[in-house]
């Protein structure tokens, strides 16, 4: 067994002269990194080991939770590598060639446990030199097995041709010809994509296919275990995500590579519109446009203050890939209708909206903004600030999919009420990534639309960082294992508020990541929040500098788990500030576990402020005993390193050790302590 220390060291000392708090703590009890996890034993009456929707690598973790922080940072590296574009990042040339959304796409494929290639790769569709926009589109027709003559397969009200490929040749000839071919190239990649979309959904028959894409109540009534739909978890089973992840991989890096051909027309007055029996293809100018473009498989407007419409770059029962492309301008797109895919969703197919450039709105319902459901949807925003608003399932939401929303720049506001930033379902991912200005992610908690089981006064979120699953042990067996989700923000001041499971938070073999690496934060949430797992779960929130201001209104958070699961709360820097305004006597806060769990609430360096009630810093625990006791202990740790912190509660001070619960029959294990120096070492494979 190899270790690394990540992040937690005090700068003023040598790795070699610091103590492992960690290994110290953990050997005052006679435990190790093996015997702190949750291993549950056939005999036991517990959850199904062998659900089929696992994630492949969660029951490792689970059983030795010191390897969690360091899995999860080298997953957040591997996304930022591509992210932030440095190709000095990587080890091999090879690597540096794909591009970010394309690499996105990869690693969450892969998180998921989808065999994309080990190398990665360099794709540029092949296509006619001569004709190469007219032999993309007649390739199209030649897939539907439609002839390219006398015939109108794709009507549209204001286009009557006797001649398609007439009429295609006559628009490309008024396209300048690095520009018909930028856009035949997407065209071919995006028929590749459309060939893997197909193979992804082979095994599912074709009834079933509209009545996923159809129903409006299905994911709330697999996620709640209130009513089953088997129809939704047969095709779970059968959805082919590896082929779908790689076909939006290469229609990615396609589009990707195009995008500086394309900003060289940047406000030019290009026209082009052409149907196919798979969309149109929509080409417009730089002018102040209005687009209702549902119905397009490709649309490139190459500037000005738009808006769209409806649907725009996302797939629906028949329209298989869409990609959008804004080149510029201050847009603002609207889809008004109920639970219908938009702004870069893949439902059922590959979606993916680009916008390029300028202060933009997007506004949706649900399946929007980066949202995946038995497919791959991208919103990518490159620049500008900008403002996200939907109701759920949306900005970075992964159900039997994968969900991104990838935004480079500005301070921007995004808000929604229920699963989204960064949530992930049964075999999927949702990934909301920002990469800097002072954001404001907001998960509505004062309008109560989605209260939950858990309290009444207060929306259920299952956002910023949320993985959770179908629990079916209480109702009718059939279990779902959860997803992952992630939300990571790179630098700025950024707000977090969100209700009731949230903020880095996993739920029934579900996991979230809540990573925040730079600025002066301010954390508001209320059950379960803030590094915190429920059942057989993982959570896990990392803030790594700054001065931060967090509350947890209710109780269960900052480092708490409960029922056989693993939960960090891990900040590096900063002089930061911990309160509960809501919670009483029966509160659990604070590195503190719950039923056979894995607990650990770190801060290192600054001056801190800690105000919790009721249980919290380093209490355990559990109502089981027995073999419960040997093989998932019930353990909860609290470190504060460095600094000199303030502590308004019964207990804790500065320089102090502190052990709450010590019960070897009931495997409890309680502890705390301030120091001014030491580290902690994490396992690594």
């Amino acid at each position: 067994m190899r270790t690394a220390v990540i992040l937690f060291l005090l700068a003023t000392a040598s790795l070699q002269a610091q103590t492992d708090l960690l290994e110290q703590t953990l050997g005052r009890f006679g435990l190790d990194s093996a015997s702190v996890g949750y291993r549950p034993q056939r005999s036991w009456d517990a959850a199904t080991r062998d659900d089929p929707f696992r994630l492949p690598w969660f029951d490792a973790m689970l059983a030795r939770p010191l390897k969690i922080p360091n899995f999860t940072r080298e997953m957040l590296f591997r996304y930022r590598i591509w992210a932030t574009a440095d190709s000095g990042n990587f080890p091999r040339p090879m690597l540096a060639k794909i591009r970010p959304l394309s690499a996105l796409i990869m690693n969450s494929a892969r998180n998921l446990g989808y065999d994309v290639g080990k190398y990665g790769y360099d794709y540029t569709p092949a296509v006619d030199a001569e004709h190469p926009l007219t032999e993309a589109v007649a390739a199209l027709y030649a897939d539907a097995d439609v002839d390219l003559g006398d015939n109108i397969v794709y009507p549209l009200p204001t286009q009557h041709w006797t001649n398609i490929r007439e009429e295609i040749e006559a628009q490309a000839a008024l396209l300048p010809a690095e520009l018909r071919a930028s856009i035949g190239r997407i065209l071919t990649a995006l028929r590749e994509a459309r060939r893997w979309r197909e193979h992804s959904l082979r095994r599912i028959p074709a009834a079933d296919l509209r009545h996923i894409f159809f129903s409006t109540t299905l994911e709330e009534s697999q996620c709640d275990a209130h009513t089953f739909d088997q129809v939704v978890y047969d095709a779970a089973l059968a959805f082919d995500g590896s082929s779908a992840s790689y076909g939006a991989m290469l229609l990615a890096q396609a589009v990707e590579k195009e995008i500086p051909v394309l900003q060289s027309f940047r406000g030019a007055d290009h026209t082009l519109d052409i149907p196919t029996p798979f969309g149109r293809v929509l080409l417009r100018g730089g002018a102040d446009d209005r687009h209702y473009a549902q119905d397009c498989a490709l649309l490139i407007d190459l500037g000005g203050d738009d808006t769209y419409l409806g649907s725009v770059g996302a797939s629906s029962d028949g329209l298989p890939v869409s990609v959008a492309l804004d080149l510029s301008g201050d847009d603002t797109y609207i889809d008004e209708h109920e639970k219908s895919p938009a702004q870069g969703a893949g439902v059922l197919g590959i979606g993916m909206l680009l916008d390029l450039g300028g202060d933009d709105r997007y506004t949706a319902h649900s399946f929007a903004q980066g949202c995946g459901r038995f497919g791959v949807g991208v919103l990518y925003d490159a620049a500008g600030t900008d403002e996200y608003r939907s109701a759920g399932f949306s900005q970075g939401a992964g159900l039997y999919g994968i969900g991104i929303l990838f935004d480079r720049t500005g301070s921007d506001a995004y808000h929604t009420v229920y699963y989204a930033q960064g949530y992930g379902f049964s075999k999927g991912l949702g990934l909301l990534y920002d990469l800097e200005g002072d954001d404001r992610y907001i998960a509505d908690d004062t309008e109560l639309t989605h209260v939950g089981d858990e309290t009444p006064k207060h929306n259920e979120s299952d956002a910023q960082g949320f993985g959770g699953g179908r629990r079916g042990d209480h109702t009718d067996g059939h279990n779902m294992s959860g997803g992952l989700g992630i939300l990571s923000d790179l630098a700025g001041n950024d707000t977090y508020s969100a209700g009731v499971f949230a903020q880095g938070s996993g739920y029934w073999f579900g996991c979230g990541v809540l990573h925040d690496a730079e600025g002066d934060d301010s954390y508001r949430g209320v059950f379960f929040n803030l590094g915190a797992a429920a059942h057989f779960a993982i959570g896990t929130l990392f803030d790594e500098s700054g001065n931060d201001r967090s509350d947890l209104v209710m109780t269960l958070g900052f480092g708490t788990g409960h029922d056989g699961s693993a939960a960090f709360y891990i900040d590096s820097d900063g002089d930061d500030i911990y309160t509960m305004s809501n919670g009483d006597d029966r509160a659990v806060s604070l590195g503190s576990s719950l039923n056979n769990s894995f607990s650990l609430f770190a801060n290192i360096r600054g001056n801190d402020t800690y105000a919790p009630v009721g249980n919290s810093m380093g209490y355990a625990m559990s109502r089981r005993g027995g073999e419960w006791a040997l093989y998932a202990p019930t353990t909860g740790l609290f470190f504060d390193i460095g600094g000199e912190d303030e502590y308004r509660h019964d207990f804790g001070a500065q320089n102090d050790v502190w052990e709450q619960k010590f019960d070897r029959a009931l495997g409890l294990y309680g502890f705390g302590i301030d120091t001014a120096a030491g580290g902690l070492r994490f396992e690594r494979d």
